[in-house]
């Protein structure tokens, strides 16, 4: 049941992001800057920057075909839940905004790929190996191309992080090397026996959340991912303001407040973050028509 939903999932998004990155024009988006990302010195924060061009690895005893493997049956569970919005230009239009975003990380080289979901919650999610999900109801606040970028760049932090693998080794009795095995089954084809193991524990890390320093640290890492693709960087900021003036109240937003720290407390943690980064940085005009067209022609 897994293996066909995510096979789904893959034709899905592989047609829809079937044009190229370079006809996607990314030079009015960097201002005219090096597209390369080497232009380390512009944000000036140390270990930051070496945490997306340098990375070491944080969970050690998983390799990446492993990684990828639980990544995939995540996915399938949350596909199960929501299917992607039926709009080819849009999911391309977001799958290019991800590879270029992944593009100035040093794990552009997993299967990456990005889908906005048919749901009226406001949330995102990544799993292991390189998904990213927006919800149709997150999209849907957002402002501009950088809001969108941020909100990417923080899911593909906690991708480049394996924080969803810290949290579901912690949840599985058996640790990492029951993860490991979990793996091994879907790669010997054994997708039963590893469906009942491992649906309810993606379900129940999902619903918990990720540790809330990981989140913090996700809004850090993301906002230099995002600033070293050309975009503002307080776009992000402005992101987590519009989630925080919401009502509480709304059902669409219980499960985020339920797995996310709440705004305000996100907002002081970026703070930092922000003070060395350029103030001055401005989105030129042709992302905000890229927005324009392929997001608000949807509200």
């Amino acid at each position: 049941m897994l293996k066909p939903l995510y096979k789904y999932l893959l034709a899905t998004i592989l047609i829809m992001s079937s044009i190229s990155l370079q006809a996607f024009d990314f030079g009015s988006v960097l201002g005219g800057g090096d597209s390369s990302g080497s232009d380390t010195n512009v944000f000036d924060i140390g270990e930051m920057i070496s945490g997306v061009k340098d990375i070491t690895r944080t969970i050690t005893g998983i390799d990446e075909e492993d990684e990828i493997e639980i990544g995939r049956d995540a996915a399938a569970v949350l596909l199960g839940a929501s299917k992607p919005v039926n709009d080819p230009e849009l999911q391309r239009y977001v799958n290019r905004i991800g590879r270029w975003v992944v593009d100035q990380t040093d794990r552009a080289h997993l299967p990456w790929r990005f889908a906005v979901l048919r749901s009226d919650a406001v949330n995102a999610f990544a799993t292991p190996g390189g998904n990213i999900f927006i919800t149709d109801g997150l999209l849907h606040l957002l402002n501009s191309e950088a809001e969108l970028a941020a909100v990417i760049s923080h899911e593909v932090a906690h991708v480049i992080k394996k924080h969803h693998i810290k949290a579901m080794s912690s949840l599985n009795t058996s640790g990492l090397s029951g993860l490991i095995k979990l793996a091994s089954l879907t790669k010997e084809g054994k997708s039963n026996q590893m469906a009942t193991q491992m649906v309810g524990q993606v379900k129940d890390m999902y619903l918990r959340g990720l540790d809330k320093d990981d989140e913090f640290e996700a809004d850090s890492m993301g906002t230099v991912i995002a600033s070293r693709a050309g975009y503002d960087p307080f776009a992000l900021m402005a992101v987590l303001q519009t989630l925080d003036s919401l009502d509480p109240e709304d059902s669409g937003l219980a499960l985020l407040y339920k797995t996310h720290p709440p705004a305000s407390d996100r907002l002081d943690k970026l703070e930092p973050v922000l003070d060395q980064l350029d103030e001055s940085a401005q989105e030129s005009p042709e992302p905000q028509k890229r927005f324009n067209r392929y997001v608000r022609k949807r509200s």
